[in-house]
């Protein structure tokens, strides 16, 4: 008789152990690449106070680590990470846009042409044929279809604070930075807000597995809370940029 309560107990704590839930025990590697006041070695980034309230209950092991901007795209790629900070679109023609899935959005980007604050902005890259322009190391994932077939020859640097230096040394005419990136420098500059060159969304990017799936969808739902509930507002403060929800347009984002 004990021998049959005691493999009866042993078959219900097996039936217990199986039907806890498999994220519990997956452990997400998250590459961090280096993005002006929104991702920092330091972990106190916008996008990184964003998705650590978002994490909050999901019972999930998630592990950043911090690389330069152009070795973290590199590290994912290599299956060194599970996910990373952004780059969706950029990954998704490089490795094919079945082969990634992305979260809800942590954020809104848009790039333009910066000059200094004391001159003329320029609208477009036709303006500046000839000229020097300075960009961040990296950018060029988003920014190389931009500059296609214009005469621009571009200076690129190691961040967006080097970049106004070497513009108010006159090194170049103008640069190509992001906001909500650039913003802790925008009272030295000037720009025309109605002439993007592109426009984009920052989500976590990650390989399409099962484990990432279940996450991201989890994850995603978190995420839409906080943005309706003006978490992401209040976390972001003047780095915080408003957008519409552009999930539906996206089969490869995780929200339901």
């Amino acid at each position: 008789m004990k021998r049959l309560f005691y493999t009866i107990r042993v078959l219900l704590l097996s039936a217990g152990v199986m039907s806890t839930p498999a994220l519990a025990d997956t452990v997400i590697r998250v590459a961090v690449p280096d993005i002006t006041s929104l991702l920092t070695e330091t972990r106190d980034g916008v996008y990184q106070r964003i998705l650590h309230r978002a994490l909050d209950g999901l019972d999930t092991d998630v592990r950043e680590r911090f690389y330069p901007y152009k070795r973290a795209m590199m590290v994912f790629e290599q299956k060194g990470a599970d996910c990373i900070y952004s780059f969706t679109e950029v990954l998704e023609r490089r490795l094919g846009e079945d082969a990634v899935i992305a979260s809800f959005p942590l954020g809104k980007f848009t790039y333009y042409l910066f000059t200094p604050q004391d001159a003329a902005p320029v609208s477009s890259l036709s303006k500046l044929e000839g000229e020097t322009v300075g960009a961040v190391i990296g950018h060029e994932t988003y920014l190389d279809a931009v500059l296609e077939g214009h005469d621009v020859n571009v200076i690129w640097s190691k961040n967006d604070a080097q970049n106004l230096i070497m513009l108010e040394h006159q090194r170049f005419t103008a640069m190509i930075a992001a906001i909500p990136d650039i913003r802790p420098f925008m009272d030295k500059l000037s720009f025309e807000s109605d002439k993007p060159l592109l426009e984009s969304y920052d989500r976590l990017t990650c390989h399409n597995t099962e484990d990432n799936r279940r996450f991201l969808r989890r994850l995603s739902v978190k995420m839409k809370q906080l943005k309706e509930a003006g978490v992401y507002e209040q976390l972001a403060g003047s780095l915080y940029v408003e957008f519409e929800d552009p999930t539906p347009a996206r089969a490869n984002s995780l929200v339901n």
